[in-house]
């Protein structure tokens, strides 16, 4: 018996257990596309197909009551400071 990879693209929850863990969690195919950034069509198209692991973390994250991330412009700065090379704070103060 071999053992295959799994690729990216592949189904990590059957659109039963996604239905399934909204309803346990009693949110509504709406709520759960908000949170996820998605229409209730695509939630519904998920309880069908199912879902790939990253999905599946993010159901997670749901559980965890982490909301959805929201990038400061400081964000930003530091992303494009580190692109341009430029040394962290820490590294200035050896």
């Amino acid at each position: 018996m071999s053992l295959r990879s799994r690729k990216a693209s592949d189904k990590f929850l059957t659109g039963r257990e996604v239905r399934v863990w909204r309803l346990s969690r009693n949110l509504t195919q709406p709520e759960l596309g908000k949170w996820l950034g998605l229409t209730p069509q695509a939630v519904a198209r998920y309880e069908i197909v199912g879902v790939t692991k990253a999905t599946a973390l993010a159901f997670s994250a749901i559980d965890r009551g982490l909301k959805p991330v929201k990038l400061s412009k400081s964000d930003y700065k530091l992303a494009e400071d580190r692109a341009n090379g430029k040394p962290k704070e820490e590294e200035l103060n050896e």
